[in-house]
C-alpha cells in the first residue's frame, strides 16, 4: 500500500515539476533590448537609431534582431551614371556576437550583421512634393563591440560593404 501511495504522489508532482522547470528555464533567457544611433559611411550612408532585442544568448554568441528608422543618402545608377539620393529609411537586421568568453561574462565582442535597408529616395530635395524610387540595398557588416554585462553603454566599430560606421547607445 505504500508502495502504491509513493508511486501515484510521484506521478501527480511530475508535472508540478516539469512546469516549475520550464519557467525557471524561460526567466533566465532575458530579452535584453539595446538602443543606438548608428553613423555610416560609404556606399550607402546613414543616420539611425537602431532598436536591438536579443534573441538568445548560449554560450559562447548571442543571436540579436535590430529594428529602427534612418535618414540615408546612397549612391544608385541613374541615366547611364551615378547620383547620390536621400531620403528616409528603415532596416532590419539580425546579429551574431561572440567571443572567447561566456556571453554574459566578457566586455568585447566580435559581431557580425546583416540585413535590409529600404529607402525612400528624394532625387531633388528642395521639391518636397517629387519622389524618386523605392530602394533596397542589403546591408553586412562586420565589427567589434564594447558592451559591458555591468553598465548600459555600447561602443560598435565596423566595416561593411565599402563603408565603415560606429554606433553608441545603451540598455
Amino acid at each position: 500500500m505504500i508502495k502504491y501511495l509513493l508511486i501515484t504522489s510521484f506521478l501527480i508532482l511530475l508535472p508540478y515539476i516539469s512546469l516549475h522547470g520550464q519557467e525557471t528555464d524561460s526567466l533566465e533567457i532575458k530579452k535584453e533590448r539595446f538602443t543606438t544611433v548608428d553613423f555610416k559611411y560609404g556606399l550607402l550612408s546613414y543616420l539611425a537609431i537602431n532598436s536591438e532585442m536579443m534573441l538568445k544568448a548560449r554560450g559562447r554568441s548571442a543571436t540579436l534582431l535590430n529594428f529602427g528608422p534612418s535618414y540615408i543618402a546612397a549612391i544608385v545608377p541613374h541615366a547611364g551614371g551615378f547620383k547620390v539620393v536621400h531620403g528616409p529609411g528603415i532596416h532590419t537586421t539580425g546579429t551574431l556576437l561572440w567571443g572567447r568568453k561566456p556571453y554574459r561574462l566578457r566586455d568585447t565582442h566580435f559581431e557580425f550583421n546583416a540585413g535590409l535597408v529600404f529607402g525612400l529616395a528624394f532625387h531633388q530635395p528642395s521639391i518636397a512634393h517629387e519622389y524618386g524610387k523605392f530602394f533596397i540595398y542589403p546591408r553586412t557588416n562586420l565589427g567589434f563591440r564594447y558592451q559591458s554585462p555591468t553598465s548600459d553603454r555600447i561602443f560598435r566599430f565596423y566595416i561593411g560593404f565599402v563603408s565603415i560606421g560606429f554606433s553608441i547607445g545603451f540598455k
